[in-house]
């Protein structure tokens, strides 16, 4: 399909190759793109609607999904989002940036290829970087994902059992080491493969059904460097769909000889050149990326659902499989809000209420510590009022959004869906948020309740509730997210990316719309860490893009594995990666 230009004539870019190929030329010659010659372009249709900034510095690409873009006229609406995104081309070209904002089409429907189709993108990002200074890319909307599967040869002291040679199950002590290569999903949300372009990529993704081996194995007391037989072990196989491979050591199983092959050297396959010298090897990214998807979340009430006051009520569920459709025009309301949320953080000077770092805790510490580098000043900060880390409730988590602050750590245990905060009481929740966002089916009828937040999940439904209410806070900030899957989009495993299930309900983009949120940096897999150096980054002026490619930085230049958490750990900044606008900076004050 052709994309048409909807509200600023294109201007034409600058840099050149050799007086020939300029930034226009090197995306119209891109699409129709088809990556592995099958017949199925992944990239079916690229325009670019308008550029703002002088050519020469850094410069940025806005990808928008074409389906959020008019195809002819002021349709339902839609134009207020190339408005906004036109102004937030403005507030980058008044920063130095070149920003380009481009309609990308792309593959749709079976077969389930998302990474291929991230393989183009990352393919015209590479074509970009040629022609200028590339800094990153924002996309807007729906764009599919990477899903990183490692596996890793991980040497483990734990009890296990595991069948001997005549099949009968040994038990061993934790004294004993054993090595684990058991595929694992490290990432549901992996943008370090188009941020890496010099990596090697291409050669790690499978489409899928795989199966991928799995091996536990005992070869005594010790593993040895080279493996050989073994005293026990269990093999099977991981089933994965539509994934980029990581595989750190191989380990060959010989049934027959009952053995185990063992090369820990056979590793970092992804990694370009000169990401291999490093002193931990890893793929680091060249530029940033980040997205503003409001897709999952952009939900209302089915008709019924609410009275004339626009509260929630009980009705009658014949038929209805979820309380909630999506709606476009929501959408694009919700992208909208966020454009002029960005255009306040960035253009307004700080004002001395919002200096300050504000943290929200439940069972996992304060993360208050983790942000003091950002400016000398904070550490002298009253903890007391900058600082949840008792009794954070629903109720409290509220307050804690309504306070100014620029900059946030929120630390609760989490998965795809939401984060679990300490319980909550019903009523209290109802008293101030009103009649409950959430319905919960009894058969009959889906009827508005509290009742399953008691145990403090603040998820889609709270976040929404607060966001119509006017309750998620007045005062945009960046936001570090501890907790565990905080990115990952639901339904990731199983689903392609346009399949209405996936991503539906998000926990990082139900935050990111609902409340005053303007970026967030956050994991997309159960782990421990937080991104080192990233608040020093951002005290340095740096965008929180490159606060978080200085966290690969920092941990590729590791001495020793052990400091950045052994072999199952040296690439755990992989997990990470941002929701939101990853050219903004703390601001000034």
């Amino acid at each position: 399909m052709r994309l048409r230009h909807a509200v600023v004539a294109f201007v034409a870019l600058s840099v050149t190759i050799g007086a020939q190929e300029t930034v226009e030329s090197a995306i119209a010659a891109f699409a129709p793109h088809d990556t592995d010659g099958d017949g199925i372009a992944e990239a079916r249709a690229l325009e670019v609607l308008f550029a703002r900034g002088a050519a020469g510095g850094k410069t940025v690409l806005v990808l928008v999904e074409a389906r959020l873009i008019p195809v002819a006229g002021p349709a339902r609406g839609q134009s207020k989002l190339l408005t906004a995104l036109d102004q937030h081309a403005q507030d980058l070209a008044a920063e130095g940036r070149r920003a380009i904002v481009v309609a990308c089409d792309l593959h749709r429907g079976p077969p389930h290829q998302d990474g291929r189709t991230i393989l183009a993108l990352r393919a015209l990002l590479r074509r970009t970087q040629v022609v200028c200074n590339l800094e990153g890319a924002l996309l807007v909307g729906r764009f599919p994902d990477a899903l990183l599967v490692r596996t890793c040869n991980w040497l483990r002291n734990e009890k296990l059992s595991l069948p001997g040679k005549d099949g009968a199950e040994l038990a061993f002590e934790a004294k004993t080491t054993n090595v684990r290569s058991v595929p694992e999903i490290v990432a549901h949300r992996c943008d370090l493969v188009l941020a890496d372009l010099d990596g090697k990529w291409e050669g790690l993704y499978a489409a899928g059904p795989l199966a991928l081996p799995s091996t536990v194995a005992v070869f005594g007391d010790t593993v040895p460097p080279r493996g050989g037989p073994a005293v026990a072990m269990r093999t099977g196989h991981v089933d994965v769909v539509d994934a980029f491979h990581v595989r750190d050591g191989l380990a060959a199983t010989d049934a027959t000889q009952f053995s185990v092959r063992l090369d820990a050297e056979d590793r970092d396959h992804e990694c370009g050149d000169s990401d291999r010298a490093r002193q931990n090897a890893m793929a680091v990214p060249d530029i940033a990326i980040s997205r503003v998807d409001a897709r999952g979340v952009a939900y209302v009430p089915v008709d019924g659902a609410r009275d004339a006051a626009g509260r929630p009520i009980a009705f009658a569920s014949p038929g209805v499989p979820l309380p909630w459709r999506h709606d476009l025009l929501f959408e694009i309301e919700l992208l909208c809000a966020y454009f002029s949320r960005n255009h306040a953080f960035r253009t307004n000077s700080l004002a001395a209420p919002a200096d300050r770092p504000a943290a929200f805790a439940h069972e996992l510490g304060s993360g208050l510590d983790s942000l003091l580098a950002a400016r000398a000043e904070w550490r002298d900060i009253d903890r007391g009022s900058a600082d949840v880390s008792e009794q954070g409730d629903l109720v409290a988590l509220l307050r804690w959004l309504q306070q100014p602050s620029a900059l946030r750590a929120y630390r609760v245990h989490s998965d795809p869906w939401g984060g679990a905060c300490a319980k909550t009481d019903p009523e209290r929740l109802q008293e101030v948020l009103g009649a409950s966002w959430h319905w919960k089916n009894d058969g009959a009828s889906w009827r508005p309740t509290w009742t399953d937040h008691s145990s403090g999940r603040a998820d889609f439904a709270f976040f929404r509730a607060a966001w119509q209410h006017g309750l998620g806070g007045e005062h945009p900030f960046l936001l570090v997210h501890a907790g565990c899957e905080a990115l990952s989009p639901p339904a990731s495993t199983k689903h392609a990316f346009d399949d209405e299930r996936y991503g539906r309900f998000a926990h990082a983009e139900s935050m990111l719309f609902f409340t005053a949120c303007v970026a967030m940096v956050g994991r997309a897999k159960v782990f421990y860490d937080e991104p080192r150096g990233f608040a020093a980054a951002l005290g340095e002026g740096a965008s929180i893009g490159d606060a978080w490619r200085r966290y690969f930085e920092v941990e590729s230049q590791a001495r020793d594995w052990n400091e950045v958490g052994g072999d199952i750990g040296r690439k755990r900044a992989y997990f990470w990666s941002i929701v939101g606008d990853f050219t903004l900076r703390l601001p000034k004050r």
